[in-house]
């Protein structure tokens, strides 16, 4: 198993990415070790082989058989490394076990020879090597104990074991306080591992404050690149002000060669202007916006979790009560969209004119987060040209949307019904994103209740997203809430509550992990168990229960989510 995090701390974030990437790195580095050793010992057992004619076969033999044993345990410990298994402990046993090397050999040349045989052997050399090894782990702590081991081995191995044995008159070089000053020495030596690996780490931390200089964007430090399109870019970032706080966000910035482009860092900007507006539980928040270098950037809440353009790939089409819970939490996400007014009161008439599965995520416990308000636009009151109307993915846009007609909140309804469409069948309506269907006067053949490719869908349900597809806008649902309600009124298999958001939840966890390359773990159903508080039709959000733990509003930051990039 991968070494286990310590608990966070105050300290500077360059100081914790630095631990954290020791940490990842530590299997790998401590199998090269181990590697290292294993053939080194074999090569050992040869050597001393062919010196039994000088050393004599019993401390030949002894010697190799030590060897014999290292190559084994070396060996078989770094093939086990190798597959990815790891323990804390092991550097302590490792240090150990190469120190006391030394020690042995040192206890053979004794009762095999003599003492001053023991005291004049080369193995101080060796014993000097195992303690500088220990540098390359990386940890100050493990250098200072290698050192004080073998210190406190030399001068008990020398009173114990060669002293009693050395022939009268004792040479100055056996005698006590120069064997207390060899002892002295690799205690030194340790001490000076220990400040080479501190001065090691110390170097790499200041370069990595100065990569953090340079892609630190204000107080956000970026991690891995989550995803990319056609004009930016999503990373995993850490909010880092001053005094320690962090917290986890996702940071969309502009690709550099975009970020001169006007009419697109406009609509970069109206997209974290109206998500400054935008509160609510199912819509992903801006957290902040600004430019940093030669580009700009916006700060957004952490979704844990994937697109539901990734989930159909990976799952294909989804069971009924969780396209009738997306339906129900979008429903009422566009409701507060199209529903929202300014400060004085005025209505806004907004318009995401871009809903379709990759703008949907979804997170690890199953809420529905609606994102990308890049295109959003207040539809009624402002005078759109026949171009800018037609902004949005092909495949998803209401018929009088790409006919470059005037439109209302109902195009965003419109494009849920696809959405959903698509979600229950695993197909897309409009494949190829080809447009041409929509310019027509009458709803195209193929457009037919999803039904025909499940039958099991009720045909409540059917009903409700064809409403959403009529090809007329005034006979299409007209409100979001609307749409909640049809859908709340399901019961049976296809309810979407209560156990339409736990098994979204479970499908989205099971598809990351396969993602990950892991194999999903069934939950029992005590452990997985959420219940809602809530009226049947009622457009407030849940309160949610978990088993063992306090009631956490819909939404709460308790969870953090992740944004990805859509190719625009």
């Amino acid at each position: 198993m991968p070494p286990s995090d310590p608990p966070r701390s105050a300290a500077p974030l360059g100081t914790q990415l630095l631990a954290e990437h020791f940490r990842a790195d530590a299997i790998a580095r401590e199998a090269a070790v181990t590697r290292f050793i294993s053939r080194v010992s074999c090569l050992f057992i040869v050597s001393t082989l062919g010196l039994n004619a000088l050393i004599g076969w019993p401390r030949a033999l002894s010697v190799a058989g030590l060897c014999a044993v290292f190559a084994v345990y070396y060996g078989v410990l770094s093939r086990m490394l190798r597959r990815g298994w790891f323990h804390p402990a092991i550097y302590w046993v490792n240090v150990v076990l190469e120190t006391t090397t030394g020690a042995f050999l040192f206890v053979c040349d004794t009762l095999f020879g003599t003492a001053e045989q023991a005291l004049g052997n080369p193995m101080a050399v060796l014993w000097t090597g195992t303690i500088v090894f220990t540098a390359l782990r990386g940890k100050r702590s493990l250098a200072l104990f290698a050192g004080g081991l073998v210190a406190a081995q030399t001068v008990l191995l020398y009173f114990l074991l060669a002293w009693p044995r050395l022939a009268e008159p004792i040479p100055l070089i056996f005698s006590p306080p120069m064997v207390i000053l060899r002892a002295a020495y690799y205690f030194v030596i340790g001490w000076l591992a220990a400040l080479v690996a501190g001065y090691l780490t110390h170097r790499a931390e200041q370069a990595l404050h100065a990569v953090r200089e340079k892609e630190l964007m204000g107080k956000y430090f970026l991690h891995e690149r989550l995803g990319v399109g056609g004009m930016a870019e999503v990373f995993r970032a850490t909010y880092s002000p001053e005094g320690g706080f962090e917290k986890q966000v996702a940071i969309k910035r502009i690709l550099p060669a975009y970020a001169e482009d006007e009419d697109f860092v406009t609509l970069f900007r109206r997209e974290a202007e109206l998500g400054s507006l935008l509160n609510h539980p199912n819509i992903v928040q801006v957290l902040d916006v600004g430019r940093f270098g030669d580009t700009y950037f916006m700060a957004m809440e952490h979704i844990e979790g994937m697109s539901l353009r990734e989930l159909l790939k990976s799952h294909g089409p989804l069971p009924l009560a969780v396209v009738a819970y997306l339906g129900a939490e979008l429903g009422q996400a566009l409701d507060y969209v199209h529903q929202r007014t300014s400060s004085e009161g005025l209505p806004l008439n907004l318009v995401h004119r871009d809903v379709n599965p990759p703008n949907i995520l979804l997170s690890r416990i199953g809420e529905v987060k609606l994102g990308d308000f890049g295109v959003a636009r207040a539809a009624i009151h402002v005078r759109l040209t026949q171009a800018d109307r037609v902004r949005g993915k092909l495949g998803y846009l209401a018929p009088e949307q790409a006919r470059g007609q005037a439109f209302d909140g109902r195009a965003d309804l419109f494009a849920l019904g696809l959405t959903l469409h698509e979600a229950l069948t695993g197909q897309r309506v409009f494949q190829g994103e080809d447009a041409s269907d929509m310019v027509r006067g009458a709803p195209p053949p193929f457009l037919v209740p999803p039904s025909v490719h499940r039958p099991e869908v009720p045909p409540a349900l059917d009903a409700a997203l064809m409403d959403l597809l009529r090809w007329q806008v005034a006979e299409r649902t007209h409100r979001g809430q609307r749409l909640r309600e049809q859908l709340c009124v399901l019961t049976g298999e296809s309810a979407p509550y209560p156990h339409g958001q736990r098994e979204l939840g479970r499908i989205v966890q099971e598809a990351l992990a396969r993602k990950e390359g892991r194999v999903p773990v069934r939950r029992s159903e005590q452990e997985t168990r959420v219940e809602y508080i809530r009226s049947p039709v009622s457009s407030e959000q849940p309160t949610a229960v978990l088993p063992g733990g306090g009631p956490f509003a819909n939404g709460s930051p308790e969870f953090p989510w992740q944004e990805e990039t859509k190719q625009k």
